[in-house]
């Protein structure tokens, strides 16, 4: 997780000054970082967290490189990840449990960028098949 840390606090300083493909290269190795560790990381939580940190980072820049769709896709990319993760058999429990608890992130991403870029098709789609909406799909009076 060291390594993931440096690489995403590189990344931010170079985002920050503008230097947009030197933070690509940082952010796309923490996101490679975060995958690798995923599965084998001893906090679930803290690993997932990773994952979506890395994600929302570079969805970050590519929308800074005017490339929307990109980072929507990417956004959705998480997301979809984590929900099967979280109806997974396969997955452990801890794991299951926090993919489950990091859709709340993922899914408020979402809304903000469609709040912010406009509505994508991807999204959606993505928002569509969500397990963590908060609003109920009907209401009885």
């Amino acid at each position: 997780m060291v390594n993931w840390k440096v690489q995403t606090l590189s990344g931010n300083r170079h985002f920050d000054a503008g230097e947009h493909a030197k933070a690509l290269a940082y952010y796309q190795q923490a996101l490679w970082l975060a995958h690798q560790q995923l599965a084998c990381w001893h906090d679930a939580d803290e690993a997932v967290a990773a994952l979506v940190v890395a994600h929302h980072n570079l969805a970050d820049l590519l929308v800074a490189m005017a490339l929307p769709e990109r980072a929507a896709d990417l956004l959705c990319h998480i997301h979809d990840c984590l929900l099967a993760t979280s109806q997974s058999p396969a997955s452990p429990g801890p794991l299951r449990d926090a993919a489950l608890r990091h859709t709340r992130s993922t899914r408020t991403e979402l809304l903000a960028f469609v709040r912010k870029h406009g509505t994508q098709d991807a999204i959606q789609r993505c928002l569509g098949q969500c397990l963590c909406q908060t609003e109920p799909a009907y209401q009885l009076h």
